[in-house]
């Protein structure tokens, strides 16, 4: 019998839209991951990583509210971020990112891992 997949959490969909897109805004986590207060995963990730991820204030398009978009500094953080995405994905029994999502990923960012 084949173990059943659990499905992907919402720090994991966070942690691929930031890995992915090089940043994440709580308004997309609402609007595209159906995730509300998705600063208090990105904060939690950052604890634990020891990380400190660019932090700024955007306005909403109206100019009436704001939000945070979080983005990766460095090849550092995008790696620390890749190791810890795929050991999640891994544990749940989900597919982690593959080797031409990883060389991508890394590619955006200079300095070393």
């Amino acid at each position: 019998m084949k173990d059943k997949v659990k499905h992907i959490t919402r720090e994991e969909r966070i942690l691929r839209m930031v890995l992915m897109n090089g940043s994440f805004s709580e308004r997309e986590g609402v609007f595209e991951l159906n995730i509300t207060s998705g600063r208090n995963d990105i904060n939690r990730v950052m604890r634990k990583l020891g990380i400190q991820l660019k932090k700024e204030w955007e306005e909403t398009a109206d100019g009436y509210g704001k939000y945070y978009r979080y983005s990766i500094v460095d090849k550092s953080q995008a790696y620390k971020l890749m190791t810890y995405y795929n050991a999640k994905a891994t544990a749940r029994g989900g597919e982690p990112l593959s080797v031409a999502e990883t060389k991508t990923i890394l590619s955006r960012y200079e300095g070393d891992i």
